[in-house]
């Protein structure tokens, strides 16, 4: 029943000067929202692509442009996760990291409460009750209600209990609402569990938010103030805020109004959706943290893992539902799954290919080319070798050339983008490569592809293929479950190259690096995958190359796919 950490540690002192902010080391999208001035901000991208990096460099960029450190609010998510923003952040600034909020959302209402709780009856000395408390609490009460537990079960009924309060819904509004006598007793199983924490002078986790808001709600003279102390609120992982914490943040923002938002692209699967277990398949809104639910750790052989988080959330937008052999596999256009590219013989592809030195084109292969050795090839490996493309996304798999062609016309009438080669490659085209290059400098395929990739649910970050070879096209592997050490596979990091600035910027991020067969090369396992995707990024960030996620199951290799990536014919696991 402690506080949320604030992390109170030791940041570089004078001794130890912060290393300061490289805006050389960002990439153009990194650093406009790094540098941006002009009010609020949101920065979306995939899941582990650099986005905190961003968040912690512009705080360190408005330290540095004079902005005080004590009118600085960093929320993010987990006690972990502002640890090591704060360290990141202290890297950077040095000892000015102690002027500021860097925490999670409810460490900051804590230190806003114990001032101000008062206000609401509560002793600045309150308790807070941990979920086990929280928990024990529910037993109690449904117990002395003379309810059956089995009906009721202490874990469920605080679970509605959380699910109201994040959502701001006070004992009173959930007995308005109750339909039905079940949803009765949960609003009075409620009432009386509110009523017992407020005789105790104690809030359970939630209550930390859902007082706050009600602080600020009824006390503007308290929000004005913290108002007027945080002039710029910056937030990371903002997909995984509730109501109450959306209000929070707000509220805060409202008068500077200087918030940057950043959070992930929606990975989620909708109410419904079947989750393994032990004992047969459960709808996946009805597991809880604690539970234990089956799937891989590298081979065909399911393995159990504990749930460690659950998130649940409101979304409006498109959905992607994918018939794998007879089966419906339903999500958001961004949840990733293992698939491979195995379209067979006799079809038509239509592409978006990416040149980094000359922009974005709409074309069209068979699915099956041969090389130049006369080896069968994926037309789009072929084309791209052609091509020296850098990325290609599939936008349609047709059945025959004609269908292929009325969607590459359509494709680039709508949105504006050639279907030219980026060069003649010593073919007799209409179009040499002088006028090729004339071609691609005076059209903005940059803003059009994006255009493209938004109305068409196609991710930038995921390509069906993209070259490792050449200077420019240096990859970092992440591979699942490729480290058999265990049961439960680890998950591998690769890097290597030859290229002597490649590897002196790798260096310099103090990355370990060793002789390999041609230059110098980068491995290491991790037991967690998202240590080992922040170290991926690590690498990747510093080197300003390219991450490919993948997973090894049975010993074939897929890549991680965006669900609106899946077209007919491809090899997905689920």
């Amino acid at each position: 029943m402690s506080d949320p950490s604030l992390f109170d540690f030791e940041a570089p002192g004078e001794d130890s000067p912060a290393g300061g902010v490289d805006l050389a080391s960002l990439n153009p999208d990194q650093l406009d929202a790094v540098v941006h001035r002009g009010g609020p901000l949101l920065v979306v991208a995939g899941a582990g692509s650099g986005k905190t990096r961003v968040l912690t460099h512009r705080i360190a960029h408005l330290v540095d442009d004079g902005v005080p450190p004590s009118s600085i609010l960093a929320i993010t998510f987990t006690n972990k996760a502002a640890d090591e923003m704060k360290h990141r952040v202290a890297a950077l600034v040095g000892p000015r990291v102690k002027a500021m909020w860097v925490c999670t959302f409810h460490a900051a209402c804590v230190r806003i409460l114990r001032v101000h709780g008062d206000a609401l009856g509560y002793p600045r000395s309150f308790s807070i009750y941990d979920q086990s408390d929280a928990q024990r609490l529910a037993g109690y009460v449904v117990r002395d209600l003379g309810l059956d537990a089995k009906r009721f079960p202490p874990r469920g009924a605080q679970g509605q209990i959380s699910l109201w309060k994040n959502e701001l819904v006070s004992p009173e509004q959930a007995l308005t609402r109750a339909t039905n006598p079940f949803e009765r007793k949960q609003a009075e199983i409620y009432a009386e569990y509110q009523a017992r924490l407020a005789k105790a002078g104690a809030m359970d986790f939630d209550d930390l938010l859902m007082n706050t808001v009600r602080l600020f709600r009824e006390h503007p003279e308290v929000l004005a103030h913290y108002q007027q102390r945080f002039r710029y609120i910056l937030i990371d992982e903002y997909q995984d805020t509730n109501q109450a914490q959306n209000e929070i943040a707000l509220s805060l923002a409202a008068h500077h109004e200087q918030i940057t938002i950043v959070g992930d692209h929606d990975q989620c699967l909708p109410p419904g959706t079947m989750v393994r277990t032990a004992d047969g398949e459960v709808p996946i809104e009805s597991v809880r943290e604690g539970d234990t639910v089956l799937g891989t750790g590298g081979h065909l052989d399911l393995e159990p893992g504990v749930v460690r988080t659950v998130k649940e959330g409101r979304y409006r937008g498109p959905v992607v539902r994918v018939r794998v052999d007879g089966a419906d596999l339903v999500g958001t256009p961004h949840h990733l799954v293992p698939a491979a590219f195995t379209v067979p013989e006799g079809r038509h592809l239509v592409y978006l290919m990416l040149r980094a030195d000359r922009g974005y084109r709409i074309g069209r292969t068979k699915s099956v080319r041969q090389t130049g050795e006369g080896y069968a090839e994926a037309g789009f490996r072929v084309r791209s070798v052609q091509e020296h493309a850098d990325a290609m996304w599939v936008l349609r798999v047709c059945d025959t050339l004609a269908e292929a062609a009325f969607w590459e016309a359509r494709l680039s009438a709508d949105y504006g983008l050639p279907t030219a080669c980026f060069h003649s490659g010593g073919r007799s085209l209409a179009l040499n490569d002088e006028w090729l290059r004339r071609l691609f400098s005076a059209i903005d395929t940059d803003a059009r592809a994006k255009i493209l990739m938004d109305e068409l649910l196609v991710s930038d970050e995921f390509p069906h293929h993209r070259p490792q070879n050449g200077a420019r096209r240096n990859t970092v592997n992440l591979t699942m479950f490729s480290d058999q050490r265990a049961r439960v596979g680890y998950h591998r990091i690769q890097w290597s190259s030859s290229n002597e600035d490649a590897v002196e910027r790798v260096r310099r991020a103090d990355v370990k690096l060793r002789a390999g067969k041609r230059g110098m090369r980068f491995e290491t396992s991790f037991k967690e995958y998202a240590a080992a995707l922040r170290e991926a990024h690590r690498v990747a960030d510093a080197g300003g190359f390219h991450l490919r996620r993948r997973a090894m199951i049975d010993h074939t290799t897929y890549d991680l796919t965006p669900l609106s990536h899946l077209h007919a014919g491809m090899t997905v696991l689920v």
